[in-house]
């Protein structure tokens, strides 16, 4: 059972986006372990990574998404030793947009980040190339072919903008 952002368990539109997430899941690759959903790249989902990445609520490259969570892992670790007796939410708060034209090694690499963190991170693939969604992203020429969506409340909102429009 997915855990969802918490903005979203409350969402009418809830079973929706977890329906949408599980029909489409499979592996990222052919050796993967992780379920992760493939699908359309919304002009929704376009217009709130956009937003996302201009107010620094979102980050792009792997190995900087690989930076960041490893740094949010710190904190939590030292918080967790501060409070042991504070549980950690196991909800996913981050969210993991991958182009569809990676490498194996690029997918191991994301599928890896999925095994380390699976309390928090959450990963859905879009039909779209690094190309094309960097495009559509910065306006220019740009290749991007991953971005994380680190706060809670735009990632619930980008969950959303997955679903097909009404």
């Amino acid at each position: 059972m997915l855990k969802l952002p918490k903005d979203l368990v409350a969402d009418p539109r809830h079973d929706a986006v977890s329906a949408l997430l599980t029909k489409h899941a499979g592996l990222l690759w052919e050796s993967g372990r992780n379920q992760v959903a493939t699908l359309p790249m919304t002009e929704a989902l376009a217009a709130e990574l956009r937003g996302a990445l201009a107010a620094e609520h979102a980050c792009h490259g792997l190995e900087l998404i690989t930076d960041r969570l490893a740094g949010e892992q710190k904190g939590l670790d030292a918080m967790a030793r501060k409070a042991p007796e504070s549980p950690q939410n196991a909800r996913a708060s981050r969210l993991l947009f991958l182009a569809n034209d990676g490498s194996t090694r690029f997918y191991r690499d994301c599928d890896a980040l999925l095994s380390r963190y699976p309390q928090r991170l959450l990963a859905c693939r879009l039909e779209i190339t690094g190309d094309a969604l960097g495009e559509k992203l910065t306006g220019k020429a740009k290749l991007i072919r991953s971005v994380l969506v680190f706060d809670k409340k735009v990632a619930a909102r980008a969950l959303l903008a997955l679903l097909p429009p009404d």
